[in-house]
C-alpha cells in the first residue's frame, strides 16, 4: 500500500558563484582611413557601422576607437556606456587620405587591449586594402609590425575580427585576413560599403554573442511612419532601441513608460537607451527617406538574482524492512531582478521554452525555461546541500551576471511503527474519486482527438514583394519528417526568381520534387530585401529559431548571408534547417 505525504518547503536562496560569469569586456574599433575608402565607401557607410556597433554592446563593454592612413590618425581610449558618444565624435572627425599603415593601427589597437584588465578583448577591424606605404622599405616595415601586433595578440588572447571592403579584399587569403586566422577571430567580406552592416550584424552574433531581436524593418513612405512595438523585456535593467537605415532618419518621438531614457541620434542612426522600462508597448514616429527601409532592433539585458522552492512527495517503499520513507524533491527556480528582488522576471509568453544551463555540484545540465521557472526532480535519501549556478549562452536575452543559489534538501522521515488501517468508507470514497477521474482523462482524450469542424481558416495574406534583385541559394536540410522517410540535401536558386516574386517555403520544397507535405511551409514567406539579404515573414504556427532567436508569428525578419533558420514544423513532427548562401556572380548559371 502506498501512502503519499506532500511536504512543502519555501527554501531561502543564499548568494553562490554563478557560472555564467559575464565580467567587463572591452573591444577597439579598428577603421582604414587611407584614401582608397573614399572610392570604396564615399557615403562614410563605415562611420555608421562604428555606431550600430558600440550602441549594441551591453553595459559591460568597455570601448575604444583607433584610425590609420600613413599613420596613426585618430585614437580615443576606452570609454563606459555613459560616454559613447564621444567614440562617435572621434570617429565623424576622421578624412578619408594617405597611405594605407594598418601595422601602426593594429599595433596601438593591441597597446590599449593589453592595458585592459577586461575577461575578453576583441578587435575589430574595417579595412579596404593591404599594406601600401610610399615605398617598398616603409611598407615593409609597416608589414614587419603589423604581423609583430598580431603575435602579440595571439599571445594576450586578443581576437581580431576582420572586415574586408571592396573588390581588393575579395580574397580572404590576404595578408590583413591572416590577423583573424591567427588569433580565432572572424573573416568577413563586404563586397560594398552597404553590405558593412551586415558584417557587424554577424560579428555581434556570432563572435561577441550579443543577444538583439530585430523588432521591425518599416519601408518608408512619403508620410512620417507611426510605429508599435511590442516590447518583451518589461522588467530588463535597459533595453537598447537602435533605429539603423542607409539613408537618413529624422524627426524621431517616442512614447513610452520607463524609470529614465536617453536618445542619440547621428545621420542614418539614432538609439533610444531605456532603463528599467515599465510598459509592454513602445510608440515611435520619424521621417525617413521615402523607398529606404529602416530596421528596429532591441537589445535588452538583465541583472538576475535565482531563487528556489522545494517541495517534497513521500511514498511507503515497496521492499520489506525499510526504515524510512522514499523522498522525492522537485525544486523550482524562479529568477528575480538584482537590484530589485521582489520582482520576478522572464514570465512573458516570449520566454518560454528558452534554454538555460544549470549546474548542480559540479554536473550541467540543459534545462528549459516554463512560465518564468525551471523544475528539476530528484530522489532524496539523506540531508544535503546543492551549489546551483546558471548559464545563459543560449538564452534569448543577455544576461550580464546571474546570481546562484544554495539548495538545502531535508532526507526523508522515518516510516511509523505501525500503520494503521484506514476505514472501510473511505477507502471506498477514494476508489470512487479514482474511477471518476479516470472517467474524466478518457473525456478529455476522446475530445482533443474528435476532429472539429467549421469554416476552414482563411489564409493568411502573402507579404508585399521587395524591389532588390534575389541574389544566393537556400541550402535545404530536411531532418525529419512525418513519414519517416530520409532526404537529401536540397539546394534552391533563388536568383532565379525575379526581383518582385513572393515565394513559400511549400511551394520551394514543391519545385524541388518534395512531395510530402508540411504543415505550416505555406504561411512562411520569403522575400528580397536590400544589401543581399531577404526577407522572411513568418504567417504560421511553427517554430522557427535563427540564432537562438525565436522568430514571432505576423513578423518580418531580415536575414543576410550565412544566415542559418531552423523549422519546426506545427505537425510537431517534421523538421527542417536551411541556410542562405552568397554566390559570385561566376556561380549564378
Amino acid at each position: 500500500m502506498m501512502i503519499l505525504v506532500f511536504l512543502v518547503f519555501v527554501l531561502a536562496s543564499f548568494p553562490a558563484q554563478a557560472s555564467d560569469k559575464n565580467g567587463q569586456k572591452a573591444v577597439v574599433f579598428l577603421l582604414d582611413v587611407s584614401g582608397s575608402m573614399k572610392t570604396n565607401d564615399p557615403n562614410r557607410y563605415a562611420i555608421d557601422s562604428i555606431a550600430q556597433l558600440i550602441y549594441t554592446l551591453p553595459t559591460n563593454y568597455d570601448v575604444g576607437f583607433a584610425a590609420y592612413s600613413s599613420e596613426l590618425s585618430a585614437l580615443q581610449g576606452f570609454l563606459g556606456n555613459s560616454q559613447r558618444s564621444r567614440i562617435m565624435e572621434a570617429a565623424q572627425a576622421v578624412e578619408y587620405s594617405g597611405y594605407s599603415n594598418p601595422g601602426a593601427g593594429l599595433n596601438e589597437a593591441v597597446m590599449m587591449l593589453k592595458n585592459s584588465n577586461a575577461e575578453e578583448k576583441d578587435i575589430i577591424l574595417l579595412s579596404d586594402g593591404e599594406i601600401l606605404m610610399e615605398d617598398e622599405e616603409t611598407t615593409s616595415q609597416s608589414e614587419e609590425i603589423y604581423q609583430k601586433a598580431v603575435l602579440e595578440a595571439a599571445e594576450n588572447k586578443i581576437r581580431i575580427h576582420v572586415i574586408g571592403l571592396g573588390e581588393e579584399m575579395e580574397d580572404t587569403g590576404n595578408s590583413i585576413f591572416q590577423a583573424a586566422k591567427k588569433t580565432g577571430g572572424g573573416v568577413y567580406y563586404s563586397p560594398q560599403a552597404l553590405d558593412i552592416q551586415g558584417s557587424i550584424d554577424s560579428i555581434t552574433e556570432e563572435e561577441l554573442h550579443i543577444k538583439q531581436t530585430t523588432a521591425a524593418i518599416v519601408d518608408v513612405g512619403d508620410e512620417t511612419e507611426n510605429v508599435k512595438i511590442d516590447m518583451p523585456f518589461a522588467h530588463a535593467g535597459t533595453v537598447r532601441v537602435l533605429l539603423t537605415s542607409g539613408s537618413p532618419i529624422g524627426s524621431l518621438k517616442t512614447n513610452f513608460t520607463a524609470e529614465n531614457a536617453r536618445q542619440i541620434g547621428g545621420e542614418r542612426y539614432s538609439l533610444i537607451e531605456v532603463n528599467n522600462p515599465k510598459g509592454d508597448q513602445f510608440d515611435m514616429s520619424f521621417e525617413g527617406t521615402p523607398e529606404s527601409q529602416v530596421r528596429i532592433t532591441l537589445i535588452p539585458e538583465y541583472h538576475v538574482l535565482a531563487k528556489a522552492d522545494v517541495s517534497y512527495k513521500d511514498s511507503v517503499p515497496k521492499e520489506e524492512g525499510a526504515l524510512f520513507y522514499d523522498r522525492e524533491a522537485e525544486v523550482t527556480y524562479s529568477f528575480y531582478d538584482a537590484e530589485n528582488e521582489s520582482l520576478r522576471l522572464w514570465t512573458e509568453e516570449y520566454f518560454n521554452h528558452s534554454k538555460m544551463s544549470v549546474t548542480v555540484n559540479g554536473k550541467r545540465e540543459e534545462k528549459t525555461l516554463e512560465a518564468g521557472g525551471i523544475t528539476v526532480t530528484e530522489k532524496v535519501t539523506g540531508d544535503d546541500t546543492k551549489h546551483v549556478s546558471f548559464a545563459c549562452e543560449a538564452f534569448p536575452a543577455n544576461v550580464l551576471d546571474i546570481e546562484g543559489v544554495e539548495v538545502s534538501l531535508k532526507g526523508p522521515d522515518l516510516l511509523p511503527v505501525e500503520e494503521p488501517e484506514p476505514p472501510p468508507y473511505e477507502l471506498y470514497g477514494a476508489v470512487v474519486l479514482g474511477v471518476l477521474f479516470l472517467i474524466l482523462i478518457i473525456l478529455l482524450l476522446f475530445r482533443r482527438k474528435t476532429p472539429r469542424t467549421g469554416f476552414a481558416p482563411k489564409e493568411p495574406d502573402r507579404p508585399v514583394s521587395g524591389n532588390s534583385s534575389y541574389v544566393g541559394r537556400l541550402n535545404i536540410y530536411i531532418t525529419r519528417t512525418k513519414s519517416g522517410y530520409d532526404i537529401s540535401p536540397l539546394a534552391y536558386d533563388l536568383f532565379r526568381l525575379p526581383a518582385n516574386r513572393v515565394v513559400s517555403i511549400a511551394e520551394i520544397l514543391e519545385n524541388c520534387g518534395i512531395k510530402e507535405h508540411f504543415l505550416g511551409a505555406e504561411n512562411i514567406y520569403l522575400s528580397s530585401g536590400q544589401g543581399r539579404s531577404i526577407i522572411l515573414t513568418n504567417q504560421s504556427d511553427c517554430c522557427i529559431m535563427k540564432s537562438g532567436e525565436i522568430l514571432m508569428k505576423k513578423k518580418s525578419y531580415q536575414l543576410f548571408t550565412e544566415s542559418k533558420v531552423d523549422i519546426t514544423f506545427e505537425d510537431e513532427i517534421s523538421e527542417l534547417t536551411f541556410q542562405y548562401k552568397d554566390l559570385k556572380p561566376s556561380e549564378m548559371y
